[in-house]
């Protein structure tokens, strides 16, 4: 079973030309997402595959490396603390 993802509560974002900036406000971090990052935060709810698949269509790169493009983006934001695990939220697999 896959791991089902969403935005940090305490992280505001807004997406300006392109980019989404994170504010994580109790640490009073900012970072800035790349267009391809920020595809990612977008669709965050939507899980690991289709994410996979936005990326494999948008960019034209073969479904592996979007899938694993999509993994490391994910493992970047949850260190980062701007992600979580979903609590109790395991889709079936």
């Amino acid at each position: 079973m896959k791991e089902v993802y969403e935005k940090e509560p305490d992280v505001s974002w807004r997406s300006i030309e392109g980019q989404a900036v994170l504010i994580h406000n109790q640490r009073g971090e900012i970072r800035v997402l790349n267009e391809t990052g920020t595809l990612v935060w977008e669709h965050l709810e939507e899980g690991l595959d289709s994410i996979a698949r936005r990326l494999a269509e948008t960019y034209e790169v073969d479904p592996e490396n979007a899938l694993r493009d999509a993994e490391e983006l994910i493992a970047d934001l949850l260190q980062a603390g701007a992600i979580r695990v979903k609590s109790g939220a395991l889709p079936p697999s």
